[in-house]
């Protein structure tokens, strides 16, 4: 053999081991992934606001409300029916705490419109309920608590309604919401939504990393999550499906909510999520504000917290928002939106993105489909609800002590700015 064909051979099967080297290096990393640990300790009454079922969480919610009809003047406790095919036990649960002496500012405090997501929500509220509203927090500021919007899906651990609508892409303040066209999910139709059983352990599934990093490499990772997250209105079985027309919950609550923000000149709505971001990290994720004002404003009562515009670089605009909609019953009043989102599998990394991307198709392809087997079913189910709501303790007391730390920080704000009006 001459020496150049014996370098080349050389150079060719170094060239195939690296490739082999990168393809066990990024199989294992995917399939073996898990986000960094919460370091905190463990508060024991912090994780007694968590509950298993959603009835328990409304339960729970229903009987902290009741005690706070008993202190303040003029609360209103309420149920909206949420009618299900086969389910007449859904309701959304409220708790309206007028302002005690002037109404100036309204916080609405909102949880479960992504269904699964209502436990944490639902721990936030009650603790809230116990430990965060006072005398002086009521005085000049009412408080509307909106338990479970989307029952359906708190009850059956999915993430949207029973029509698989995605209830935080569906709230339309103009009837052109659903003609909406995300042409970039268009283009991940086919891999976003796989037909046949879900097999989380088949060869594929083992190896859908690389699909996805290819279309990510087509373009950008940002650009794969806006497209996948943004809403989508075209493909009622995918991902995100902003739906045709309003969910029957968005029509029942918006005259409700228009009465209750009436008398108000201000208005704070804080929507609570869990799922997107830096395990145990409580991130502040609002749409852009282009007013000045107004973010100096959201900026000063939020003072000592990042606040994560949607439009910066690692997030992604959503159509359709609960929070935006609140904002169009309200004409002519001062309105401020701050969803707050609890990370749980780093998806800020490209990894952790990879893995919530794929446990979200994973379970969508099983809900349409059906399961390989009854423990895929399980496996597959599991890592759903783990995503929205980590069983570790120190994630549940950190997500719980850090909403109780901001919510004190913004009655205080609240308090301040009508003070500061007066």
């Amino acid at each position: 053999m001459s020496k150049r064909r014996k370098t080349v051979k050389i150079l060719l099967f170094g060239l195939l081991g690296l490739i082999a080297a990168a393809y066990l290096f990024l199989f294992f990393s995917f399939n073996s992934y898990k986000p960094s640990a919460v370091g905190y300790e463990v508060v024991p009454a912090a994780l007694g606001y968590f509950h298993t079922t959603y009835e328990d969480c409304r339960s729970a919610f229903v009987e902290r409300a009741r005690r706070l009809a008993s202190r303040y003047k003029g609360v209103e406790v309420f149920q909206v029916p949420v009618a299900g095919k086969g389910d007449s036990d859904l309701t959304i649960d409220g708790c309206y705490i007028p302002a005690q002496k002037a109404k100036a500012n309204l916080l609405v405090l909102s949880s479960g419109i992504h269904g699964v997501e209502g436990f944490l929500g639902s721990a936030v509220q009650s603790m809230a309920m116990d430990d965060v509203l006072g005398p002086d927090d009521l005085d000049g500021t009412g408080v509307l608590l909106i338990h479970g919007m989307n029952p359906y899906g708190f009850k059956h651990l999915r993430r949207v309604t029973e029509n698989n609508v995605d209830l935080n892409r569906n709230c339309a303040i103009e009837e052109s919401l659903f003609e909406t066209r995300n042409e970039g999910y268009g283009r991940l139709r086919d891999l976003l939504n796989p037909r046949g059983k879900a097999d989380d352990r088949s060869v594929k599934n083992k190896n859908i990393h690389l699909v996805i990093l290819r279309k990510a490499l087509a373009g950008s990772v940002s650009a794969l999550r806006q497209a996948i997250l943004q809403g989508q209105y075209d493909c009622p079985e995918g991902i995100s499906f902003g739906g045709r027309a309003p969910e029957p919950q968005i029509v029942a609550m918006g005259p409700i909510l228009r009465d209750l923000m009436g008398p108000y000149a201000r208005i704070l709505t804080i929507d609570l999520h869990t799922g997107y971001g830096e395990n145990g990290t409580m991130h502040l994720f609002a749409e852009p504000v282009r007013d000045a004002e107004t973010k100096a404003e959201m900026e000063a009562l939020f003072a000592g917290y990042r606040i994560d515009w949607a439009d910066s670089a690692g997030f992604y605009t959503v159509s359709g928002s609960f929070a935006d909609y609140l904002g169009s019953l309200a004409p002519g009043k001062k309105y401020y939106a701050m969803p707050l989102e609890f990370g749980t599998l780093d998806s800020q990394k490209l990894f952790g993105s990879l893995k919530s991307l794929h446990i979200m198709m994973l379970e969508n392809q099983g809900f349409l489909y059906g399961y390989k087997d009854e423990k895929t079913e399980a496996r597959i189910k599991g890592d759903f609800l783990e995503m929205f709501c980590p069983s570790d303790p120190a994630w549940r007391s950190k997500a719980v002590m850090d909403a109780k730390r901001i919510l004190e920080r913004v009655l205080e704000g609240l308090r301040d700015q009508a003070e500061a009006r007066q």
